[in-house]
């Protein structure tokens, strides 16, 4: 592409300085976003910035507000407020788009690219000695990673197309209409649930959402792993191979907890203690399963008892026998 020299020299001009802005506010934003939240940012092409300032939209092509550019990305919709409040406590806002987050220009019927954008500056701090780099306008586009993956999937689509295409477009803005509902129904997650097409539970469901509340009655919400539905999937499906239903788990629990003093043992994990009262108060269907093997197929088993080292096995059981077992070698 042919550029013209007025317009390099513009472009060197602004280079040098938004390299090292680049570095210091790189630094300063992983240092703020959370764990889980990615970060990118860019320095603009030649080509792109020749680009841009031809098109006659920007007042100020010596200033160019996006020459420097950063994406944050967050988990979905509900983070977005979260991450602009961190960074308008870190940086000087010069301008947000769109205004507020309540008004878009966008008709109902259309689609098009409006994700959160802030233009804004590293401020001046009577702490920090003065720099050239405080006066630069940068941006930083705050979005969900689904709207980071439309605009990576479609970026070549819409920007680096060497023929206009409808269809191509058309394709591309169905895709983001189709995320944006993804967006909705992940937000509102918990009130879709409830509706009438989606209140309902099969048998595993209603199983797991008891299991849940046993162990909430018997544990404190910090002695229990974050991800419970996985722990109370694991004790269900437990049960079942012994053939016990989950009213008798909360006799056992009961009757194991009152059996020392009130307290289960604390060495164990909840799921630890739990094989600990089975082995105690349903030590033969315990020791059956322990010892069952699939007849008939040479698929080997899926389902195994994993059991720690600090789990007691009645010295009845022969340990070597126990083909169903998985231990700590």
């Amino acid at each position: 592409m042919k550029i013209s020299a007025s317009v390099r020299r513009l472009f060197e001009d602004q280079v040098g300085k938004n390299i090292r802005l680049r570095t210091t506010v790189d630094e300063q934003i992983r240092g703020l976003k959370r764990e889980r939240w990615h970060y990118e940012s860019r320095i603009k092409t030649l080509p792109s910035f020749a680009l841009k300032i031809e098109s006659g939209r920007f007042q100020k092509p010596e200033a160019l507000e996006d020459f420097f550019a950063g994406t944050l990305v967050v988990s979905n919709a509900a983070e977005l407020d979260d991450a602009e409040k961190l960074i308008r406590n870190k940086f000087f806002l010069v301008e947000r788009r769109p205004q507020r987050a309540k008004l878009t220009h966008k008709r109902p019927d259309n689609f098009p690219f409006d994700d959160l954008r802030l233009y804004i500056r590293i401020p001046h701090l009577k702490s920090m000695p003065k720099s050239d780099l405080m006066d630069i306008t940068f941006e930083l586009q705050i979005k969900t990673f689904l709207q980071h993956a439309w605009s990576i999937a479609t970026h070549d689509l819409i920007y680096k197309s060497d023929k206009a295409s409808w269809g191509t477009e058309r394709i591309a803005y169905q895709t983001k209409a189709m995320l944006e509902h993804a967006e909705v129904s992940i937000q509102e997650a918990q009130t879709l649930a409830s509706c009438s097409i989606l209140g309902k539970q099969d048998q595993l469901t209603k199983k797991i959402k008891l299991c849940i509340d046993i162990l909430k009655e018997h544990w404190e919400i910090n002695e229990l792993p974050d991800n419970l539905r996985q722990l109370a999937h694991n004790l269900v499906t437990l049960l079942d191979e012994l053939g016990i239903q989950l009213t008798r788990l909360k006799a056992i629990l009961s009757k194991g907890r009152n059996s020392r003093s009130g307290a289960h043992p604390s060495n164990l994990s909840p799921y630890g203690v739990i094989l600990q009262y089975l082995f105690l108060l349903e030590g033969l269907k315990m020791e059956e399963l322990l010892k069952r093997e699939l007849s008939g197929s040479a698929r080997p088993r899926v389902f195994r008892i994993f059991i720690p080292d600090e789990v007691e096995i009645p010295t009845s059981i022969d340990r070597a026998s126990l083909v169903n077992a998985i231990f700590i070698s």
